[in-house]
């Protein structure tokens, strides 16, 4: 698939910058070529690189960008480490984790101010705060047992007054009745359900003593120190806060790029996407981020982060965070 294909938008999506017509590069950008590795499959969790490639964002700052469509069998970590990918996005306990263990990784930038975790239901279970959790079966899928453990112990909640069952990412067990509530995601899992015609609610962890940063870009601390590579991630941090700043505006152009270019293929609903485009707006944009600009890391955020991944038995230290990629792509502006 031709990644830079001009795809012609509908009225609602002209109110952005016009898609400039396709073509290929005739030169290799003055910072060369790089790769993103994506934390995921190719859907709307990445609009805004689309954005930023389709738009040349990327190419105006002098860079090109290979999206390497992520999955459940993929780790950024690794792969940045290996030098497969510049730069990777990840969760920030995954990434905490592997620098406990000696990966030499630093995050600098997140695009989520709020993890999406949420703890979801149908409206008439009745489960309006934490407290109502206590007697409830709750579908906890295997990876995210850690994370459950922490939020029931933050909110004084104890394990054994609620009936932990393990489950898949399946919406059949909740939508039966076999469960009262599963671990699942806002701006993805609450709007498939939402579009399946259910009448859903939702606990967003982090409105409940659980806040921490999510989808965050990493590189290695050998990247921050070698000059050609540094100016090559500023390039791609400032191309991606250009096109996540175009997502935040138009989520139906987040969505048709998702579906009829970078995630074709992947059985898509452009309706959905466009949704869940819009849902993410509520986790990137912030206080914190109108006053600093997109991606962000404050100090209190950071700390905030910390304490939450202490609780849940994952050590990580100030220094993970860096600012200063940012701080030189903005360059004292908060938008760009």
């Amino acid at each position: 698939m031709d990644r830079r294909t001009f795809i012609k938008i509908g009225a609602a999506a002209l109110a952005a910058p016009a898609l400039v017509t396709s073509r290929a590069l005739a030169d290799t950008p003055k910072l060369g070529k790089i790769a993103y590795q994506l934390g995921w499959v190719k859907n709307f969790q990445f609009a805004g690189e689309y954005i930023a490639d389709a738009n040349k964002y990327f190419e105006q700052e002098g860079i090109a960008v290979d999206l390497l469509a992520g999955g459940p069998s993929v780790s950024a970590e690794p792969i940045v480490i290996s030098g497969k990918a510049l730069v990777g996005q990840n969760s920030t306990d995954n990434t905490a984790n592997a620098v406990a263990k000696g990966a030499p990784l630093k995050i600098i930038g997140t695009n989520y101010q709020k993890s999406p975790s949420s703890i979801i239901s149908l409206t008439k279970t009745g489960l309006k705060a934490p407290k109502d959790l206590v007697g409830k079966t709750v579908g906890i899928q295997a990876n995210n047992q850690v994370v459950w453990n922490a939020f029931l112990k933050i909110n004084g909640i104890d394990p054994a007054s609620v009936n932990t069952v393990p489950a898949q990412h399946d919406f059949t067990p909740l939508v039966s009745g076999e469960l009262d509530a599963f671990f699942g995601f806002s701006n993805d899992d609450v709007v498939q359900l939402r579009q399946k015609g259910q009448d859903v609610s939702y606990l967003l962890m982090a409105d409940y003593g659980y806040p921490m940063f999510n989808c965050n870009y990493l590189v290695t601390e050998e990247t921050l120190k070698d000059k050609e590579k540094r100016a090559q991630v500023v390039a791609f941090m400032r191309g991606a806060i250009r096109g996540w700043q175009e997502a935040v505006k138009n989520p139906a152009l987040s969505a048709q790029l998702t579906v009829d270019v970078y995630g074709k293929g992947n059985g898509l609903d452009q309706a959905a996407q466009e949704k869940s485009a819009a849902a993410t707006n509520e986790l990137m944009v912030t206080p914190d981020t109108e006053k600093h600009g997109l991606f962000w890391m404050t100090d209190k955020a950071v700390d905030e982060t910390i304490a939450t991944l202490a609780t849940a038995g994952i050590v990580a230290k100030k220094d993970l965070f860096t600012n200063e990629i940012l701080e030189e792509a903005f360059q004292g502006k908060t938008t760009l």
